[in-house]
């Protein structure tokens, strides 16, 4: 999942394919692709056998693990009862670029080091985590090589909802009420459920498990089956389908969280390869390196016994930032911008990655 909104770009993967099959024509041709099937990622399992708990500061705690394929798979848990200085929020690129909620936001140069950093600079306390929001779109006829972004639905700013530009599967979000968080996912929720509903919220997550129930995921199609709907969610009982996506193992940046509220879990799982790879290998019937389908967040979670959690946008665009008891921050940098799987930086983030998001998920604490 690139940073952009996927249905919207099924013309341009396909002009990919098309260029690739065609540099390929003089070599041996592809074999027929297999009639796909879902196999479960051995570490989509609750608990990790080899795994420690680390504690990164107080209330928020980590789990690392790595598959024999290369993939790493971080669990965050934020806990707001056990740091009640704890805040979740939202933060939009178009909110103080150059033109305000214009929903235009040259985002890629700004990478999640300098948001973290703007951030730390413009809010009370200090960031304790930082990871790419909710699917968006773009234009790259405009604003250099990577366009200029824009949203597929609204989102609510501090308890303002913005861009009514329509609905796409769910909105995720939060809302405090008597100092504690209450965190939820909403189908298709119109502009004043969203403001009466949340204080921060984006649309367009995909929502694997609603109150303890996992919701249903659409099947790979096979090559008798009729061509795909709309990829959205036809009811409040389906997951959100984005095709293809769904089924390629890629990485995946996800949330959970209690029945009360009071922790937050972050998941992400960063693939050894890269997005286009798992693309073309899931076309062609061929094995991938590495990655989690959409079916393998769903039975994480269900392993692990959340109340609910929602699939956010991920693929080359899956980034992370923590801090460090030392005041550093570790980083997950996105696949478009570095090779590298584990970066370090001073809280000014010097030489820091491009390869922003237009959205941004972050958990600050109070000083």
């Amino acid at each position: 999942m690139t940073s952009v909104e996927r249905e919207r770009a099924w013309a341009r993967v396909g002009r990919w394919i098309l260029i690739a099959s065609a540099l390929g024509a003089c070599s041996p041709p592809h074999p027929k692709p297999a009639v796909w099937a879902y196999v479960p990622i051995a570490e989509a399992a609750w608990p990790w056998p080899a795994a420690k708990r680390e504690m990164l500061g107080t209330g928020v705690s980590r789990w690392h693990t790595r598959s024999g394929d290369g993939t790493e798979i971080h669990l965050i848990e934020f806990d707001f009862a056990a740091n009640p200085r704890l805040r979740f929020e939202l933060y939009d690129q178009d909110e103080d670029d150059a033109t305000p909620f214009d929903n235009r936001a040259d985002y890629y140069p700004n990478g999640l080091g300098k948001v973290t950093k703007r951030l730390n600079a413009t809010r009370e306390g200090k960031v304790l985590a930082a990871w790419n929001g909710l699917f968006f779109a773009y234009d790259r006829s405009q604003g250099g090589p990577h366009g200029i972004a824009t949203h597929i639905g609204p989102n609510v700013i501090r308890g303002k909802a913005r861009y009514n530009v329509g609905n796409h599967r769910w909105t995720f979000g939060v809302k405090e009420i008597g100092g504690k968080p209450r965190f939820q996912a909403l189908y298709l929720p119109d502009k004043a459920t969203l403001e009466r509903e949340f204080d921060f919220a984006a649309d367009g997550a995909q929502c694997v498990i609603r109150e303890g129930k996992p919701l249903r995921l659409q099947p790979y199609p096979q090559p008798s089956d009729p061509p795909l709907s709309q990829p959205v969610p036809s009811s409040p009982e389906e997951a959100g389908h984005i095709p293809l996506v769904d089924h390629m193992r890629t990485s995946r940046t996800s949330m959970a969280w209690s029945r009360d509220g009071s922790k937050l879990w972050l998941l992400v799982v960063a693939e050894s390869d890269h997005e286009l790879g798992s693309k073309l290998a899931l076309k062609r019937g061929e094995p991938d390196l590495g990655g989690w389908a959409l079916a393998d967040l769903q039975r994480f979670w269900l392993a692990f016994g959340a109340w609910s959690a929602v699939n956010s946008d991920g693929g080359a665009v899956a980034q992370l930032a923590l801090r460090r008891p030392d005041g550093d921050y570790e980083m997950l940098p996105p696949r478009i911008a570095s090779p590298d799987r584990h970066l370090i930086f001073g809280p000014d983030f010097k030489n820091a990655p491009e390869g922003g998001t237009l959205m941004t998920f972050y958990v600050r604490e109070f000083p």
